[in-house]
């Protein structure tokens, strides 16, 4: 399969599928867009649906290099943030209408992002672990747990933004409600690396 030719369909789907919107973009839109015959289109994607699943393509290696690029600083609450906002911020820059498109496909079938989640859970509990042994977040419950209940917050707030047309600022929100969960030391952060979030938030 030609790699390239592939992106450009999903660049040229995505751009307009953002300016005329998922259900007046045609196949054969993208098509003529792309300079392609349906034929060609098919042996890359099945369907218009299956460009947003190819939306998450490498997301987890991207997660992944940012987390490992992080790690040696010992800053494990910016650790989680990352696993937490890469996530959320791929999704957010779809836009309300898409994102919703998106979900509806998520919900009818499960699997649309389990290679992307299953691989950004296992770091990010990886890195509420540590930081609860380093004394950098007070709430001690169970890290995977505690990661679940970050992620359907996540899953919550999208769905309210979402519903509001994009009407309130996703991370700022985010960002206070998931500082109120994990409860972080920021001294202790601090002390340990050097690092003052209050800075970065105040």
């Amino acid at each position: 399969m030609n790699r390239k030719r592939l992106e450009q369909i999903l660049d040229v789907s995505l751009t307009m599928f953002r300016e005329k919107g998922f259900d007046d973009t045609s196949v054969m839109d993208i098509c003529n867009a792309c300079g392609i015959t349906k034929p060609t289109f098919y042996k890359y994607v099945n369907s218009k649906e299956e460009l947003l699943r190819h939306y998450y393509d490498g997301a987890l290696e991207t997660l992944i290099q940012a987390m490992d690029e992080h790690e040696p600083s010992n800053d494990y609450v910016a650790l989680i943030w990352i696993g937490l906002s890469m996530t959320a911020s791929r999704s957010i820059d779809l836009g309300p209408d898409l994102l919703s498109k998106y979900m509806i496909l998520n919900f009818h079938e499960h699997t649309v992002t389990a290679r992307y989640s299953a691989g950004g859970k296992q770091r990010t509990v990886e890195a509420i672990r540590k930081a609860q042994e380093a004394g950098q977040i007070r709430n001690l419950c169970d890290p995977e747990k505690l990661f679940m209940a970050l992620k359907n917050l996540s899953l919550g707030l999208t769905l309210k933004w979402i519903m509001t047309k994009g009407s309130f600022p996703f991370f700022s929100h985010y960002g206070r409600m998931v500082e109120d969960i994990i409860l972080p030391d920021y001294d202790t952060v601090l002390k340990q690396t050097g690092v003052d979030h209050r800075k970065k938030t105040g």
